[in-house]
């Protein structure tokens, strides 16, 4: 829901270019495997905590305020709904069902929109 330390290694494919992967990438892949998930774990706790809608109406404005259409809306409350089974409150529940419903999408730049409105979500609850 958010890079940190992001670190990029570009490898033009030639004779050498599986040592140069394995000496570039090395330090970098180590440092993920090392990592603390604390981070990520305090944003998922804190989008858990916040609560934003209990009625109907309250999780749909919650919603269409963030930019969804009456369609999307219906579709992400049904699918928390169906997977969790009970209605979304927290920002977490949104963005659950939000990211459950990118995955039923066949086009791609659809996916990753509906998919950075989840993580602006995640990102202001945390």
């Amino acid at each position: 829901w958010g890079v940190e330390n992001f670190e990029q290694i570009t490898i033009r494919h030639s004779k050498f270019a599986a040592s140069r992967f394995v000496h570039q990438a090395t330090p970098a892949l180590r440092n993920f495997a090392t990592a603390s998930p604390a981070s990520f774990v305090s944003g998922i706790q804190a989008s858990r905590r916040a609560l934003v809608a209990k009625t109907d109406e309250d999780r749909e404005s919650f919603l269409r305020r963030r930019g969804f259409s009456k369609p999307e809306t219906a579709k992400i409350i049904e699918t928390v709904l169906h997977e969790e089974g009970r209605k979304p409150e927290s920002v977490f529940d949104f963005v659950q069902g939000i990211t459950a419903l990118a995955r039923t999408k066949a086009n791609q730049d659809t996916r990753l929109d509906l998919e950075e409105k989840a993580r602006r979500l995640m990102e202001r609850a945390s």
